[in-house]
């Protein structure tokens, strides 16, 4: 089955009996789990809405849990706490302790020991092939598979960008039952703000090798981050702290191009990344463009083709 094709996940399950809630997390996440009963009367709440592509879920658990977590081959699980404690790699040296409202991404190739006592959090679920192709997109090298490191920690605006963003997916799948292509792009949405908070590794591109100059470096990582905003060679040079002309001569003497042209080629990496994805049946050339920052979809098109050695349409209904 497409990854972009929705399977909706409903599904609630509350109760008082810790021998009901460990069977339940046991059978959901294929666990070796432990849960019991402390101080307070024992209750559980656990509830999931969405598809394939992307599912949001809240756990409440008025007691203690522990177990290990396989590894999740398919999906990115992203979780963080409301209340209560957790930690995560407790059978290390070093346990992560989770603070409340920083989301903590598990990493799908390996287990997690944790142990949780009477707790309240948010998870989303991601398909893995989803977030890898966001990834990608960005410039990321994923050969390797998807690397997030939680130890440290994300800003404080990439967080709040996550947390607008979850609570705008959660409103429209209670509102409404989006279609599959909605539940996908929602997904991306997701999935973008996850890598803003975690990014990754950033594949080398043709050309930037040859980068000697710290400004240059941190210009060319600066842009492939931010190609979506609409950055200039004269807030790159504010960015970085550095006159505009320093700047130019910089990149003319390692990459023998000018920072509006990287910026631009960048860009257009993008859109062809897009074009490579985007079904041709719901998607238009100058819908990709315009969102890239291309406004003149015909100069557009002479730069795209200069660049690519085909048109943009042609590569649009390569699919």
């Amino acid at each position: 089955m497409p990854i972009d094709d929705a399977m909706p996940v409903r599904l609630e399950a509350a109760g008082t009996d810790p021998d009901e809630a460990q069977a339940l997390l046991t059978q959901m996440y294929s666990a070796d789990v432990s849960v019991q009963a402390e101080a307070n009367p024992f209750e559980y709440r656990y509830a999931a809405v969405g598809d394939q592509a992307l599912t949001l879920r809240t756990s409440r658990f008025a007691g203690r849990i522990a177990g290990e977590l396989p590894p999740s081959p398919d999906e990115v699980v992203v979780q963080w706490l409301q209340s209560g404690t957790s930690l995560i790699d407790t059978n290390t040296d070093q346990p992560f302790a989770m603070t409340n409202g920083i989301p903590v991404p598990l990493l799908p190739h390996r287990s997690f020991a944790f142990e949780m006592h009477d707790y309240e959090q948010r998870l989303v679920h991601l398909s893995r092939p989803i977030v890898e192709r966001v990834a990608s997109e960005q410039g990321a090298d994923v050969s390797g598979g998807i690397l997030f490191d939680h130890t440290v920690p994300p800003s404080e605006q990439a967080v709040r960008t996550w947390h607008n963003t979850v609570s705008l997916v959660s409103h429209t799948l209670r509102e409404s039952t989006p279609g599959r292509l909605l539940h996908a792009e929602m997904a991306r949405l997701v999935s973008a703000s996850l890598l803003e908070m975690y990014p990754q590794q950033r594949a080398p591109q043709a050309g930037e090798a040859g980068a000697q100059s710290a400004h240059v470096r941190a210009a060319v990582e600066y842009v492939h981050q931010h190609a979506h905003l609409p950055i200039t060679t004269t807030t790159l040079a504010k960015q970085l702290d550095v006159s505009l002309r320093a700047l130019q001569e910089a990149f003319q003497r390692d990459l023998q191009t000018t920072p509006n042209a990287f910026i631009r080629s960048v860009r257009l990496g993008r859109v062809r990344q897009e074009l490579l994805a985007a079904d041709p049946a719901t998607v238009t050339v100058r819908q990709v463009a315009e969102a890239w920052g291309f406004a003149h979809l015909g100069r557009f098109s002479q730069q795209y083709t200069a660049e690519f050695g085909e048109y943009p349409k042609d590569t649009l209904a390569r699919r």
